[in-house]
């Protein structure tokens, strides 16, 4: 099992869990976890067993499940950011380009110059509906009367 550092971060944050009272949860040493959470080290079955069964959820879904061969088949159901299924959803750059103005290829070189949020677990930028939602309001343009507005300087 390849754990997923990114998925456990953001369930342990969900959760308004600290990296201290997560490592005395689950008797694992703090440092491991943060690099576990960094996607500098893996796991073992049972680790992710103690890890999933502290944060209440089930081993896959904390695993990349990339130990199983998988045939190529259609797409990912993918969640809306602004539901609450797509609030802690993990969007690859591909997926969040669908509901972004810039395209994948944009979205990473941002997000490695750190320009918007993102989410690098595991050496992959992937972006939760959080930081999707972020970027949207980054990039929203002003209506031109607001704009107008706060142009005009007082005599």
């Amino acid at each position: 099992m390849t754990p997923n550092g990114t998925a456990i971060r953001a369930l342990r944050q969900a959760l308004k869990m600290s990296l201290p009272q997560f490592a005395q949860l689950t008797g694992l040493d703090r440092g491991y976890l943060s690099r576990l959470e960094r996607g500098l080290t893996g796991a073992s079955t049972n680790t992710v067993r103690r890890i999933a069964q502290a944060l209440e959820v089930s081993p896959t879904d904390i695993t990349r499940g990339d130990d199983v061969p998988t045939k190529v088949s259609a797409p990912r159901e993918v969640p809306y950011p602004g539901t609450p299924e797509g609030e802690l959803f993990h969007y690859t750059p591909d997926e969040a380009a669908r509901f972004l103005p810039w395209s994948a290829l944009q979205l990473k070189r941002k997000a490695y110059a750190r320009e918007i949020p993102f989410n690098d677990g595991g050496k992959r930028v992937t972006f939760t509906g959080r930081d999707i939602r972020e970027i949207s309001e980054m990039t929203a343009v002003r209506p031109l009367a607001e704009t107008a507005r706060s142009a005009k300087v007082p005599a």
